[in-house]
């Protein structure tokens, strides 16, 4: 076998280099132009692919649905032939040439974190959007070069400059690359020696004020992030932010192993004072710590990563709702928010939490999010409730250990001995690291309220650090109804919920509704507060609806009924204990022991 090994450490680097150029021929058609040159060594067939997802982004794309124009030739000019192997991969007849060069336009004209766009001064691309990739290759270096209108600027999470080329060691970190082209802010600081750059679309929405203001708070998260984690994870890191003055349904963003890409309106970026809006920090500090947790601390069932479909692992709720929990504490240990804002924070996640119509457990949210849910959206609901598992983890972690442990210590020994070791971890390898720092009875806790259904014990918990919930239930009266207003202002039932008062009455699709019990349903005016108003207390009292059914008014009988919500508003103790004030010190300033 020695001979083999010879050979192929006798392949020059160069060789087995992928090429790219990426171009623009009309930003007016909303579209990339790709070219792709592969070593084919001769051989007679290569296949070449695009991912279906994003790592980050938890959901089948099929990128190739967005390719056209997809053309090859060899190395002399010649034009090869080429199919379909599967839904997103090529084959191509290399005719034996050394090298194949492989064309197409990519359509962009989608505003999404993991989807690519141009419009009239500006293009935004994911690496996974334009970058075939060989199968079985995935460990070839790659350059890339821009060939873009005049004027346009590059700014990508690859190395290089200008045009390029711009280098990337394997496909992992070519498919990583978040980039911006065109015309747009662009901005450095320096935090802990990384230099981190903030690349904000549109230009004029980074205004001096702005610029102040983002500056600051990204220092502070940075330097908090950093001390945390022991140093920082990249020699250089940017903030891609565009600010969208169209409508938007959306604000979120996007992690990168050194890059996060990041979605807001105009209107909750930033005033036009320069006051960031309530979501940029806690985005931008959940983005920015991801550089540790899931980029680089990754679940084992997620390394390597698969491009062609799901990688499923029940993890998910520590890499993105502990991640939300160590943005919360970034803020608050950074002077960024202060422990009234942290609590209410919490607050809104229990109550998140509680208001889904039914139990659901973190693992299984975790697994599910590739289908996005209709009825209980538990992918989502694991964020709130991973970052509350997080808290009540790290309280419990520093209650029995008097402080002198914490949850940090986990997240660093996750970060030592599996990412700098060169492999993801697993369940059980996070719950031997909990019971390592002292976590009682870990595998009850894990059965209970990780991997099953029973309500977060808040109260026990959190009051060893001197934290109230202050739960409250209240009864609301609920119709059970969607009845959206038409053209005309008419309330056209759409849909009803099961087993809901507006079903007992059978209330059907279509029906206009007209009156509920003593409250009229006006055109272009709310009717469900004065609904909730005037029946609050009236619990199983008769309830007529009247509506109108295919030109005839009807009166239909149900009796009310009400749901109960639960609020929270934590609160730190007025008199707290010598221990309750060191433990809450402990988690708000990122210390341990006395």
């Amino acid at each position: 076998m020695r001979w083999l090994i010879g050979f192929l450490v006798a392949v020059p680097l160069s060789a087995q280099t992928v090429k790219y150029e990426v171009s623009i021929p009309s930003p007016a058609t909303n579209v990339f132009h790709v070219t792709a040159e592969f070593p084919a060594g001769g051989r007679d067939t290569l296949y070449v692919s695009l991912p279906a997802w994003s790592p980050g982004a938890y959901e089948i794309q099929n990128y190739a649905r967005y390719v056209r124009g997809f053309g090859v030739r060899s190395a002399t000019g010649a034009a090869l032939f080429w199919d379909r192997y599967d839904k997103d991969t090529w084959r191509v007849a290399t005719g034996k040439s050394e090298r194949v060069t492989i064309e197409f336009d990519y359509l962009a004209d989608t505003v999404d974190l993991s989807l690519a766009r141009v419009v009239d001064d500006y293009g935004q691309f994911l690496g996974t959007n334009l970058f075939l990739y060989e199968e079985g290759q995935l460990q070839r270096p790659a350059e890339v070069r821009f060939a873009l209108p005049a004027g346009w600027q590059v700014a990508t999470a690859l190395k290089g400059s200008g045009s390029g080329p711009y280098a990337a060691a394997d496909y992992h970190e070519l498919a990583d690359a978040q980039t911006f082209v065109g015309t747009y802010s662009l901005d450095s600081l320096q935090a802990d020696g990384e230099w981190i750059r903030l690349a904000v679309w549109p230009a004029d929405a980074y205004t001096p004020a702005v610029a102040r203001n983002l500056r600051s708070a990204v220092k502070n998260i940075a330097l908090t992030e950093d001390r945390l984690m022991g140093g920082s994870a990249c020699g250089s890191y940017t903030i891609f932010l565009s600010a969208m003055r169209e409508p938007v349904s959306f604000g979120g963003g996007l992690e990168h192993s050194c890059a996060q890409y990041d979605i807001l309106p105009q209107t909750a970026f930033a005033d036009a004072q320069g006051t960031l809006g309530n979501l940029v920090i806690p985005l931008i500090s959940h983005e920015f710590f991801h550089r540790w947790n899931v980029k680089r601390i990754r679940p084992a069932e997620m390394w390597p990563y698969d491009y062609h479909g799901e990688q499923y692992t029940p993890l998910l709720w520590w890499s993105e709702g502990v991640t939300d929990y160590y943005a919360d504490v970034t803020n608050l240990r950074s002077g960024l928010w202060t422990a009234e804002q942290f609590l209410a924070s919490a607050g809104g996640n229990m109550q998140q939490v509680e208001s889904a119509p039914e139990a659901w457990s973190e693992e299984d949210g975790s697994v599910a999010t590739w289908i996005n849910e209709v009825y209980v959206n538990s992918s989502q609901l694991y964020y709130p409730k991973g970052s509350l598992t997080g808290l009540l983890l790290d309280v419990s972690i520093r209650d029995a250990t008097n402080n002198v442990r914490s949850l940090d210590d986990v997240m660093r020994a996750l970060f030592t001995r599996f990412y700098q070791r060169g492999k993801g971890f697993s369940t059980n390898d996070l719950l031997a690291l909990l019971r390592e720092v002292g976590m009682p009875d870990v595998d009850g806790f894990y059965q209970r309220y990780i991997n099953g259904r029973e309500p977060l014990p808040y109260e026990a918990v959190l009051a060893k650090a001197g934290i109230t919930p202050n739960r409250r239930t209240v009864a609301t009266p609920f119709l059970g109804v969607n009845a959206p207003p038409n053209d005309q202002g008419e309330r056209i039932v759409l849909g009803v919920v099961p087993g809901s008062a507006a079903e007992r009455a059978g209330l059907r699709r279509g029906d206009v509704l007209v009156k509920v019990g003593d409250v009229a349903v006006r055109p272009n005016a709310e009717w469900t507060p004065e609904y909730r108003a005037r029946y609050r207390g009236r619990a199983g009292q008769p309830l007529t609806l009247v509506v109108q059914r295919n030109g005839q008014t009807l009166n239909l009988a149900t009796t009310v009924q009400e749901r109960t919500a639960t609020t929270f508003a934590p609160s730190l103790a007025p008199l707290p204990s010598a221990k309750q004030a060191r433990l809450w010190k402990g988690l708000a300033t990122g210390s341990t022991g006395g």
